[in-house]
């Protein structure tokens, strides 16, 4: 990606996103403050911070780029030398930096240079005064990950020590134990330190959660045979997860299986060799006393413990990946609801319903700005649980109607979600669909709907007036949708459309005249809804690139959807509103 790196002489205005909020320089920052002359000894001046934010750059700064939040990341009162100023960010996201200096300009930054996705800016002759610092991320919702801000006069530091990876080879911090299959004294048990440093989801590559230690707590070098499973699991009167790494490197995780917060993890058929554990802290931090059982007769070995929903067992029907704005939407996946596992005793939470041990059905998903719809259909009344990505459990029995389980995610994790298909009653198992969307509950989204613009836009909203700027005004946004648009607009429409706007543009006119464009590197096309209820649309104006101008616009609200011309697809598309004209404005 290549470097941006703008500054702006001038006071730029700050404009609404489409949260309604814009950033404040003035704000308390959300990680503190500092005050630093030039020659400082502590080089570089580190922060521990979480990268992200859901409010547009460019409303800081028209050249800005990626998402930020409303209040500063950090402010710093620089008292400046002769020394240049340098400020990094290292995150596991693809990270951006907005600098504001003393004198009100604008510095941004994506992707410093030699060091990866990582931002980062330089003040060759800094001024003394208050520099406000922003650290986001390039996409909307792509936050708030765990990184560090680095401050120096040296050069650019980019190292995150919240993504170290756990390391299975280091030495435990609280022991080792040494079994073989039959031992006697079960459960054994060891005291350790639950918590730690490092984010869990990014030290095991996304399998687990928590906080942990880089090093494991534990080794259980263990002599396995056919006739003992191996349950590992932990008590603390606090909120605790469990991640092993067998001998074979496969990851096991859990959170509260072992019940009242506590987590268990059951290994069928366990391999001899070593087994590294680490305890970790649901809510984060460092270490708190917890007791570590071992043991190859159930949780805290106990033989009558409660039934055990398993996230990290082999799905029954499978999983998939899928990436925001998926074709076909939705997908479909035959399943049998129900098991022998009652979800109650399991969980709690009110929950309800029976399940079996290993989840139906995995989704591997990559988040981006839309919505997630999970939900199933049945002839008889069943149930749905979800463990999201960072480990927490979702359930609902009849949120999809007529009987039917359904879960919205308004701002969905990227990650894995295992679910389960369960009956509500009925311990026999019960034919039943899955449904995995972006659009809304069921099967059949899309087939019977039509264009409507009383729908919440998926891209949120603007305001603009005649001069408005910077011009153009621009959104990344998803194209396409399960929609023809010639049957939900007019006639003379081409393409496939959701049935909610993509964006709704509420305009002051004047005099000068109103342009929307659409580009991207598939066959955009376009379909707008008037202020006075007509429908006008567009395919290829501009090559294969759909435009519409309006000579003498009218005052009101614009419902604007990007579709595709071919059934079926989905690409990213950048949505522009101009009064200046098409193809010439574009990078």
């Amino acid at each position: 990606m290549k470097l941006r790196h703008w500054v702006l002489a001038t006071t730029v205005m700050m404009g609404m996103s489409g949260a309604g909020m814009a950033q404040d320089w003035n704000a308390a920052p959300a990680y503190g403050s500092a005050r630093l002359e030039a020659g400082f000894a502590d080089d570089p001046h580190s922060i521990a911070i979480q990268a992200g934010g859901a409010i547009p750059a460019e409303n800081l700064a028209p050249q800005c780029y990626g998402y930020i939040t409303h209040q500063p990341s950090y402010s710093l009162d620089y008292e400046a030398g002769a020394f240049s100023l340098f400020f990094a960010a290292g995150s596991d996201t693809d990270g951006i930096m907005v600098v504001r200096a003393p004198d009100g300009s604008f510095h941004c930054n994506d992707d410093a240079i030699g060091h990866g996705l990582n931002p980062g800016v330089a003040i060759e002759a800094p001024i003394s005064g208050e520099y406000d610092i922003w650290v986001g991320s390039l996409g909307y919702g792509e936050g708030f990950m765990p990184g560090e801000l680095h401050i120096s006069e040296i050069g650019f530091n980019t190292t995150n020590r919240f993504s170290r990876p756990a390391d299975r080879n280091m030495r435990p911090l609280a022991g080792s134990l040494n079994l073989r299959a039959g031992f006697a004294d079960d459960p054994r048990t060891m005291t350790v330190q639950a918590g730690g440093d490092i984010d869990g989801s990014r030290a095991t590559d996304g399998m687990c959660y928590g906080s942990i230690t880089q090093a494991p707590d534990v080794w259980i070098d263990y002599d396995a045979n056919s006739d003992f499973d191996l349950f590992v699991s932990m008590e603390a009167d606090f909120d605790t997860t469990l991640a092993v790494s067998g001998p074979n490197g496969e990851w096991y995780c859990d959170d509260d299986s072992a019940g009242e917060l506590n987590p268990g993890i059951r290994i069928r058929d366990p391999q001899s060799g070593r087994y590294a554990v680490w305890a970790g802290r649901y809510g984060g931090g460092l270490g708190l006393d917890a007791t570590l059982f071992v043991s190859e007769l159930g949780f805290r070995g106990d033989t009558s413990g409660p039934p055990q929903l398993d996230p990290m067992a082999e799905p029954n029907y499978g999983g998939t990946r899928l990436t925001a704005g998926f074709a076909p939407d939705p997908h479909n996946v035959s399943v049998f609801a129900g098991g022998d596992q009652d979800v109650y005793d399991a969980l709690g939470q009110n929950c309800r319903g029976h399940a079996s041990r290993a989840p139906d059905y995995n989704l591997d998903y990559t988040a981006g700005a839309l919505d997630l719809y999970l939900s199933a259909t049945s002839e008889s009344n069943i149930t749905m649980l979800v463990m999201g990505p960072d480990g927490t459990w979702y359930c609902d029995d009849d949120g999809a109607g007529d009987l039917n389980p359904g879960l919205y995610f308004d701002e969905p994790q990227s990650g894995r979600y295992a679910i389960w298909v369960g009956t509500y009653s009925e311990r026999d198992p019960l034919p039943a669909t899955l449904h995995i969307s972006e659009l809304a509950f069921g099967d059949e989204y899309g087939m019977d709907q039509t264009l409507d613009y009383s729908l919440d836009a998926n891209y949120g909203s603007v305001e603009l007036e005649a001069g408005f700027m910077p011009d153009p005004h621009r959104l990344e946004l998803l194209a396409g949708g399960p929609v023809e648009a010639a049957s939900g607009a007019d006639r003379s429409c081409r393409g496939y459309v959701s049935a909610a706007p993509d964006y709704e543009l509420t305009y002051t006119a004047g005099e000068l005249p109103l342009f929307i464009s659409a580009y991207a590197g598939g066959d955009p096309t376009l379909v707008i809804n008037t202020p006075s209820g007509e429908w006008v649309c567009n395919d290829d104006e501009i090559g294969f690139n759909p435009g519409i101008v309006f000579d003498n616009p009218e005052s009101g609200v614009y419902d604007i959807w990007v579709g595709t011309y071919l059934e079926d697809d989905s690409f990213q598309a950048e949505l522009q509103i101009s009064e200046i004209g098409f193809d010439e404005l574009r990078d």
